[in-house]
């Protein structure tokens, strides 16, 4: 539970950090024809899913490496 608590934390600041970088190529994209609505939700959906997918990932690895270390004697 507590490196699913990690992984979402990490999802979050991640999110952060996307919503900064967004939110200031949007003051750049005024200066070119670009839909403010289409553009931001694909690339919001396209950060949230790989960044789930990750964290789903990390989680699954990290939850049978113990498993793993005991079956192959590493």
């Amino acid at each position: 539970m507590a490196i699913f608590t990690v992984g979402l934390i990490v999802l979050f600041v991640m999110s952060a950090v996307f919503y900064i970088v967004l939110f200031s190529f949007i003051y750049y994209w005024h200066l070119i024809k670009v839909t403010f609505f289409v553009v931001p939700l694909v690339f919001t959906f396209e950060f949230f899913a790989i960044g789930f997918l990750v964290v789903v990932v990390a989680s699954i690895i990290l939850k049978y490496v113990p498993d793993l270390i005991r079956l192959y004697g590493i």
